[in-house]
């Protein structure tokens, strides 16, 4: 289930960026394009995140009430969930024949800006291979935010927990 709810939070934040994105999009000015971009990246961050940190916090007051630890293999995967869709996509898009490029940059709504600086076209033939290799690290975000999120509120968490008891 928490693999399932962590796809549909990306998810989440993919639709509220694509139109925060697609809103902005209409100008073709640089400054509007940089801020939209900031805007559905910190959309990605702020959503995933906060749903990260719920998610350590409820594992934190799971383990204290049943007296078991925490997996440690549960945030990674939900981290991997995380990026899963974005991974995917890039795959396609790498290794594919299709006109993939379009479809992409809608399945990572948050970084469809970011990625309108790399090329601004809409056709996969547009795209050179470093261009798509330069897209490749951003498939990692939502799940390096992921786990930023879950840790530094376990972290912060246990540590206080650590500091009541003393």
């Amino acid at each position: 289930m928490k693999i399932f709810k962590t796809l549909l939070t990306v998810i989440a934040a993919d639709i509220l960026s694509l139109f925060i994105g697609l809103t902005l999009a209409g100008s073709s000015t640089v400054i509007f394009r940089v801020i939209s971009a900031i805007c559905t990246v910190g959309i990605l961050v702020c959503v995933l995140g906060n749903f990260a940190a719920k998610t350590a916090l409820a594992d934190i007051k799971s383990a204290r009430l049943s007296k078991k630890k925490l997996s440690p293999a549960m945030p990674l995967i939900m981290s991997i969930s995380a990026s899963f869709p974005a991974v995917c996509s890039w795959l396609i898009l790498r290794y594919s024949d299709i006109d993939f490029y379009r479809w992409h940059k809608i399945i990572n709504g948050y970084f469809i800006q970011i990625y309108n600086f790399i090329n601004p076209d809409a056709s996969s033939s547009a795209l050179t291979s470093g261009q798509i290799l330069a897209m490749l690290p951003l498939s990692f975000v939502p799940a390096a935010v992921f786990l930023a999120g879950y840790y530094i509120t376990y972290f912060k968490e246990r540590e206080a927990n650590h500091a009541v008891k003393q």
